[in-house]
């Protein structure tokens, strides 16, 4: 299967895009096609690569406005002209406005002329559409086929006026007039303005979320033969040697050869405490200098940063559709045809009913402007990208709008313990030796990697050493040595059984010491939990979801560890294989999530509802495996993840019971008052809630998760 994603410009609304995308997923050859209107992105699954040329001319075929399609590559950074002459049309209208309202007041057929021609320069575009749609059959049942109506229907109604009753005249007095012929133009005027101004939201919206995650700088300054040379950052190498100073970005992902500086790297890990950078630090792109310099040795060019992956992985998120967007996407369909026979079912029966036919035939087109869904298909699809983008910035990345579906309804949390829950090092909890058995623990474990060797080089390491040789390690069992032309030996029970030596049953990670074939005592450790481990175990049993620990550590220490942090359900002494049999047990009672740190977490990551990989991009499996990436190494991660998929999903319900709620409501006002309901409420029923919940949706990135 080969994907790739394309830049896509110029559709009118989510629907139209809605019907592209069905259209293209019918082509040979095509595994899936999915557009995203708010990103302004295409997402391609194929058998094969197709050509541009090929996509552009399927594209066409289903959608006859100007669609520019491009490489994200290519992707033009330069903003879209304003439309002027969407404006002087606009301008026009508001003339005539003022004509007909203070001039011309004994002239009817004047008025009525500026009237007309300021309908055909608003709706010629809208007029243009509808007609293409009839005559290719395609997609005639949408929202300009209803303001279409609404505005002309409005026109003839208010001729019909005048010619029955000599007046269209609703209010007037010596200065100003209003007739409804003004009503019928101002419908498709308040459409087209609400309109631009929705369109104009929804791409801020998308630019402010693309900035806020995009951290990369645009320069740098590069070592060169004839000394510091500001360049491109997007020109930049692996091996490349720049310059940061205070105040600058780190312009790629790059080690520190010399110098010392403090950074703040929050843009991409959310942590606000600064990070110290000294020489043979790693430090990635986006990471600004707060104190000091330092000079770097690029490690990745400017297109492979971890700031890159990051904008690619918020970039590419909504590839996977939430349950409320493919819903909406659903409704819509069928809800557009369903209202328009509403309409006129509505405007017949209460002709006939009430002969006021004219009254009838007004509600009904109000019913029109009134039903158009695009306040749902815009403001859910930007809700999710919001709710993403916010994650991004506090360091939390989100592959897909559907996790955040998952993620609110997770029931369960199995995680890793060593290095997910701990820290992977021990320290010593309990020690039963003297100072210089202590100074021969030190000498026997010098120079091992163990993590318990570790941890005593740690504890005990101020005591001193004495010397040894004929050092031999027992792999498995411990360490033994002569010391004074005697043996000595430092490990497990089993190393002191083999030795003939009698040693305590101690339960845990336990270091054993003897010397001349006498046993001197042991040390007890304890696996460190992180700083935010216990908060966490409380979040999640605030939130009720159960949390349950899968570990390959003995069964004894797991308890341990569980029982110091109100855990209650652990599993210890399993393989990855008995990791994976259990996440797929748990799965049963409910959407689980998976914790994990490492290369052999990938395997339960994979199988979860949603695996959540944790520690930044390092460990390219467990990330590629993961549906949700920490880029802090810290599992309350978990829990702001929880949250903003918890505001996402109320920004999403509110967006789509206040659209309903406002649409029933100026629906009942329509019947009820029929023709003294002024049809620009309508209208604000349509684009005004669009444009208002396309707001609210972008007010997710101002929230603190």
């Amino acid at each position: 299967m080969i994907r790739r994603v394309y830049s896509v410009r110029g559709f009118d609304c989510a629907l139209c895009a809605s019907k592209v995308e069905e259209h293209l997923n019918k082509k040979e050859g095509v595994v899936s096609a999915r557009i995203d209107y708010a990103g302004e992105r295409l997402y391609l699954v194929g058998e094969q690569d197709f050509l541009l040329e090929e996509i552009r001319a399927w594209i066409a075929e289903a959608e006859e406005d100007e669609i520019v399609v491009c490489p994200m590559a290519e992707e033009s950074e330069e903003e879209e002209g304003i439309p002027w002459l969407l404006w002087i049309r606009i301008a026009y209208c508001v003339v005539v406005f003022f004509l007909c309202g203070f001039a011309f007041r004994d002239l009817y057929w004047v008025r009525f002329g500026l009237y007309v021609s300021a309908l055909l320069v608003i709706a010629y575009d809208i007029a243009w559409k509808v007609g293409r749609n009839l005559l290719k059959r395609r997609n005639i049942l949408d929202e300009n086929l209803l303001m279409l109506v609404a505005s002309v229907g409005a026109l003839v109604l208010a001729s019909v006026k005048y010619a029955t009753e000599g007046s269209a005249i609703a209010f007037g007095n010596e200065i100003f007039i209003f007739e409804e012929h003004f009503e019928a133009v101002l419908v498709c005027l308040l459409y087209q303005v609400g309109e631009l101004a929705q369109d104009y939201a929804v791409k801020k919206s998308r630019h402010a979320i693309e900035r806020a995650v995009d951290s990369r700088p645009e320069d740098a300054n590069l070592f060169t033969d004839e000394g510091i040379q500001k360049v491109s950052a997007k020109q930049l190498k692996v091996g490349d040697k720049v310059f940061v100073a205070l105040g600058d970005k780190v312009p790629v992902d790059g080690i520190v050869y010399e110098g010392a500086a403090y950074g703040d790297a929050s843009s991409l890990t959310g942590e606000a405490l600064p990070i110290s950078l000294e020489k043979g630090s790693h430090v990635y792109a986006g990471t600004i200098i707060t104190d000091g310099e330092a000079k770097i040795e690029a490690t990745s060019d400017y297109s492979s940063s971890a700031s890159a992956k990051i904008l690619d992985l918020v970039s590419s998120s909504l590839e996977r559709k939430g349950k409320a967007e493919r819903f909406i996407t659903r409704f819509a369909k069928v809800y557009t045809p369903v209202v328009f026979l509403v309409a006129i079912v509505y405007a017949i029966v209460a002709g006939i009913m009430t002969s006021a036919w004219r009254e009838s035939v007004f509600t009904g087109l109000e019913i029109l402007v009134i039903s158009c869904p695009c306040a749902l298909v815009i403001s859910v699809p930007l809700a999710y990208f919001a709710a993403i983008g916010l994650a991004s910035r506090h360091g939390i990345l989100i592959k897909g709008a559907s996790f955040l579906d998952a993620l609110y309804r997770t029931k369960t949390v199995a995680s890793d313990k060593t290095g997910t829950l701990t820290k992977a090092s021990f320290r010593v909890k309990e020690s039963t030796l003297s100072d210089e058995d202590k100074r021969l623990l030190v000498s026997l474990e010098a120079g091992s990697s163990h993590p318990l060797a570790l941890a005593i080089a740690s504890s005990f390491g101020g005591v001193g050493q004495v010397k040894l040789k004929d050092f031999a390690v027992l792999p498995g069992f411990g360490v033994m040595a002569k010391y004074r032309d005697e043996e000595v030996a430092a490990g497990n029970k089993a190393l002191l059984d083999r030795l003939g030596i009698k040693a305590p049953s101690v339960s845990g990670a336990v270091v054993h010491l003897a010397k001349r074939m006498r046993y001197c005592g042991y040390v007890l450790f304890e696996d460190e939990e992180k700083e935010n481990a216990a908060k966490f175990v409380k979040s999640l049993q605030k939130r009720h979801i159960s949390l349950l620990v899968l570990s390959g550590d003995s069964q004894e220490n797991v308890d341990r560890f569980s029982h110091r942090l109100g855990i209650e359900s652990s599993f210890g002494g399993l393989l990855p294989e008995d990791k994976l049999s259990r996440v797929e047990k748990e799965k049963e009672h409910g959407t689980l999530v998976y914790l994990g740190d490492g290369i052999n977490d990938a395997p339960c990551l994979a199988q979860a509802d949603i695996g959540v990989a944790m520690g930044g991009l390092g460990a390219d499996m467990a990330v590629e495996e993961a549906d949700v990436v920490l880029l802090q190494d810290d599992p309350m991660g978990v829990i702001q993840a929880l949250r903003i998929a918890s505001m996402a999903r109320r920004t999403i319900v509110f967006n789509i019971a206040f659209a309903l709620a406002s649409k029933v409501a100026v629906l009942a006002l329509a019947i009820a008052f029929k023709e003294k309901m002024p049809m620009e409420v309508a209208v604000f029923a349509d684009t005004g809630v669009a444009l208002l919940l396309t707001l609210n949706s972008l007010l997710l990135l101002c929230r603190r998760p």
